[in-house]
């Protein structure tokens, strides 16, 4: 039996989050996302019509189900150290298997039938079983935490404290506005979480939005620089986006092991970016929806949806978006955003945003069925 590798030591078990299903023409692709590197993966064995993918050292996730096909399934499961996929595509001529990236392996399947394998609607639409799936899992991800402080405004308060009585107050809000809507932290008090861990909090919950809520700030203090922001998963289009995430990303160097990030060069952000595609257009309406509410209930200046790397949104298997609520470094932003009133009314325009956004969820869902 063939092994393809990559040339490095598995310490631990990678968790394979998403399978995601593509058909066209004569062809069917099955892709397995993964939140770690899959370092290794075995040729497909073909038993009884049905193509068996071996990942030695992974597990899949609970939120690994296939998604964006009909006709075809993927059964999964866990043999010693080995994570098992049985694909079956019915009839089929070849199969072949391939990496995209680190955290992708597509197996491709030809001469397959076009009545059999019909995608189901388009393959940027989130899976669903029913018509009326809601939004029923959204997670909201305060920034910081713990000795992670973040950013220190010009008035002395933290960003991490700032985040985290921004995201409670959400989290209220929505248990009260949209009751069938569960709500999942990655934090509720003032723990430090590293960034690899909050999207796999997510994925685990099954999550169908997740919101990394900031503060902005510049380096040199106090600033003009004022309101808010929105990114998505993307490499920096411009110096002052690149800067942004540089300084949230800079929250790896208090974790234990900063290996894990080595890999997430500019390349291989392109290959995140790549993974999320089958939702990207439900980030970037949810990015969009998200700054004109903002912008529109507290008065703060809206400064556009824009993109950079961001380590916390790599690997999120749902629409994901990070908030940057206002600069820290700005006196006036820092003051309303350290009070009450101000925290009071981002949520509540966060809150519409997402009840918004889980209108045009819905329906798009509802569009697929």
């Amino acid at each position: 039996m063939l092994v393809l590798s990559m040339p490095a030591i598995l310490l631990s078990q990678g968790r394979i989050t998403a399978i995601q299903c593509t058909a066209f023409a004569d062809t069917v692709q099955i892709v397995f996302v993964a939140t770690d590197t899959i370092r290794e993966y075995h040729r497909p064995e073909v038993t009884a019509g049905k193509a068996i993918v071996r990942f030695p050292n992974m597990q899949f996730a609970d939120t690994a189900r296939l998604s964006g096909c009909k006709g075809v399934t993927v059964s999964t499961t866990q043999i010693r150290t080995f994570a098992v996929a049985r694909c079956d595509v019915g009839s089929f001529e070849a199969v072949s298997i391939k990496r995209s990236g680190p955290f992708r392996v597509i197996v491709q399947f030809t001469g397959t039938s076009v009545q059999t394998h019909a995608v189901a609607g388009t393959t940027t639409a989130p899976p669903r079983q029913t018509a009326a799936w809601e939004l029923d899992v959204v997670v909201l991800d305060p920034g910081h935490g713990g000795k992670d402080v973040g950013a220190k405004g010009v008035n002395g308060v933290y960003e991490k404290d700032v985040t985290l009585s921004i995201a409670k107050q959400l989290r209220d809000l929505i248990q009260k506005e949209l009751p069938k809507t569960k709500v999942v932290m990655t934090r509720d008090d003032d723990t430090f979480i590293e960034l690899y861990k909050r999207t796999q909090i997510a994925n685990e919950a099954r999550g169908k939005l997740f919101v990394s809520i900031h503060c902005n700030s510049m380096p040199t203090i106090p600033n003009p620089a004022h309101g808010c922001e929105t990114y998505i998963l993307r490499p920096g289009r411009n110096a002052d986006a690149a800067g942004v995430a540089e300084r949230e990303n800079a929250s790896i160097q208090l974790e234990q092991n900063t290996g894990k990030y080595s890999q997430l060069d500019a390349d291989r952000l392109i290959v995140a970016t790549m993974a999320q595609h089958s939702f990207v257009r439900f980030s970037e309406e949810f990015a969009s929806l998200l700054q004109r509410n903002v912008s529109a209930k507290t008065g703060l200046h809206n400064r556009g949806v824009n993109q950079a790397g961001f380590y916390v949104l790599v690997g999120a298997s749902m629409p994901n978006v990070l908030f940057e609520t206002a600069f820290l470094s700005n006196p006036s932003d820092a003051e309303y955003i350290s009070s009450a009133k101000g925290q009071q009314q981002l949520a509540q325009a966060m809150l519409t945003a997402i009840t918004s956004y889980a209108n045009f969820y819905r329906k798009s869902i509802d569009k697929t069925h």
